[in-house]
């Protein structure tokens, strides 16, 4: 395992991206119950309507309030309606004027029409709770490539827009907890599966090309396991390729036979990966437990890199 350096993990703010499907809320647990462990207070901040938080760690739903998941682990799930009462209330100081205003059907849908509007007090919840002395450090979960590229492309787009007031504001508030160096970093989860690599390396391409964000980690998941060693691989296609290639065994030797051409994949890929992208990497062994298992198996392998 090629251990990341410390100072990006320790970073009070950080971003978690990738392509859908690899895992990547699984590493984001596995890093905070190590993080728990190590005597922080991580809190994982989900996005989106559904939550993986509670399913990865068999507790109940998580709401807007954060609320323990595990030992020493707390979950939060930024929903727009509070989120956006949030934001009304640290501009007109009182939460019931705040939330009048939400409840009001034709401002409501302004709010929801407008655009970016979404994303601004969700920046806003995360720096809200980024300020909070009780959570350390926040991880935030943001949906698949796509997205997260939306959501930290919106600003710069925005800014077109909104030359001043209240909402400008607060895009330059949270722009700047976004941009500063010393309190976030994006890190970027992939598996070594062909459409997976080649998307995550335009991915870290379209990062490293942008001078307001500052790239974390690389976490390589679910490397398949090396089932045979050499001289059982020659073996296995010396039978498929002989008499056994009839026998009622065959089929087993032929799962024998993908397996191993499924690893050589995985191994051309992480070599691909490492070439073109230049980051502290962390990778992660394949599991068949259940998820809250797999969290237990990857959090003790981040906590022997002693990244925190």
């Amino acid at each position: 395992m090629h251990a990341p350096t410390r100072e990006p993990l320790t970073r009070p703010v950080q971003f978690f991206t990738g392509k859908g499907g690899v895992g990547k809320s699984t590493v984001l647990g596995a890093l905070a119950t190590a993080a728990a462990r190590a005597g922080k207070q991580p809190l994982i901040v989900e996005l989106g309507f559904h939550t993986s938080s509670s399913h990865l760690f068999h507790s109940p739903n998580v709401g807007y309030e954060p609320a323990e998941v595990a030992p020493g682990v707390h979950a939060t799930r930024v929903q727009f309606e509070p989120a956006l009462v949030d934001y009304i209330t640290s501009r007109l100081k009182l939460r019931l004027i705040a939330n009048l205003v939400v409840k009001n059907n034709s401002l409501r849908r302004l709010f929801m029409a407008a655009p970016g509007v979404d994303e601004i007090v969700t920046l806003h919840r995360v720096a809200q709770l980024a300020a909070d002395d009780r959570w350390g450090p926040i991880l935030v979960d943001l949906e698949s490539t796509g997205h997260a590229l939306m959501f930290f492309d919106l600003p710069g787009v925005l800014e077109v827009f909104l030359k001043d007031g209240p909402l400008r504001q607060l895009l330059d508030s949270a722009t700047a907890l976004v941009q500063d160096e010393q309190r976030c970093a994006v890190h970027i989860v992939t598996v070594p599966e062909p459409l997976a690599v080649n998307e995550t390396i335009q991915l870290y391409g379209r990062l490293r090309e942008r001078d307001d964000l500052h790239l974390g980690c690389l976490f390589i998941n679910r490397i398949p396991r090396l089932w045979l060693d050499e001289d059982e691989q020659r073996l296995v296609k010396a039978e498929l390729e002989g008499a056994s290639g009839t026998e009622p065994w065959a089929p087993d030797l032929a799962l024998a036979e993908y397996l191993v051409q499924r690893r050589k994949t995985a191994d051309k890929c992480l070599r691909g990966l490492r070439r073109d992208i230049d980051l502290p990497t962390m990778a992660f062994d394949a599991h068949d437990e259940d998820s809250f298992d797999v969290i237990a198996a990857l959090s003790k392998a981040i906590e022997q890199t002693e990244v925190w």
